[in-house]
């Protein structure tokens, strides 16, 4: 009779050690072991043999399970990269509003800049930032309410060439307290780029992932 050789721990030489990987066919080789070198005198109990094979059934079930969910969140996956790459393409064109701190800066004296204000509200300082982040300009913004709230440029572009910056807006509550801020980027977008990490819309040079976007703005006449 050929006989499967066991290890020191008790358990075939080719099935892992407690607290090792167990899988289908691992549990069948150590059930196949077990009965061929199972004492004569003294074999295993159908009591015990059948809670055994109770065990593998549920093992293989659990499995089952296993790989129908992977399948499934597989197809869930694909389904929504679908829908993004189908959304990405929705707004080629059109303009939007997307977590970000960058400002187009046109000369005309009427850009601005959008942002989130938390708790209260507070009083509003803007901050313009070149791209080695040096301020470039700032302004006094009055007092803002909680809330998306729109703030104009005005004295804080004066001077500056047209082009892209970048923002911050601090807010102090009435105990001199910080306030959060959300800043947000609006640009006009003419291009999608594909990658592992999902659609990434472009802007001239501005880069801004799909999920940043917050607002598709539709432009009334």
């Amino acid at each position: 009779m050929i006989t499967q050789a066991v290890g020191a721990s008790g358990y075939p030489a080719s099935i892992q050690a407690p607290g090792g990987k167990l899988g289908k066919d691992e549990f069948l080789k150590i059930l196949v072991a077990q009965l061929r070198n199972q004492d004569p005198m003294n074999p295993s109990s159908p009591e015990e043999f059948s809670a055994q094979l109770a065990q593998f059934s549920s093992l293989e079930q659990l499995m089952q399970v296993n790989q129908t969910l992977t399948s499934q969140a597989a197809a869930d996956a694909a389904l929504a990269q679908a829908l993004n790459n189908s959304a990405a393409v929705g707004v080629l064109g059109r303009t939007v509003l997307a977590v970000g701190d960058t400002v187009e800066v046109s000369g005309t004296g009427e850009d601005r800049v959008t942002v989130g204000v938390g708790g209260s509200g507070g009083h509003a300082t803007l901050t313009l930032y070149d791209e080695d982040g040096n301020v470039v300009g700032s302004r006094d913004a009055g007092e803002l309410g909680p809330g998306r709230q729109v703030i104009e440029l005005k004295g804080a572009a004066d001077g500056l060439p047209p082009g892209r910056y970048r923002y911050a807006v601090t807010l102090e509550d009435g105990s001199g307290g910080e306030v959060a801020v959300q800043t947000f980027t609006r640009a006009l977008i003419d291009g999608v780029r594909y990658g592992p990490q999902g659609p990434t819309l472009t802007s001239g040079g501005l880069e801004i992932p799909l999920a940043d976007v917050v607002e598709i703005i539709v432009q009334t006449d």
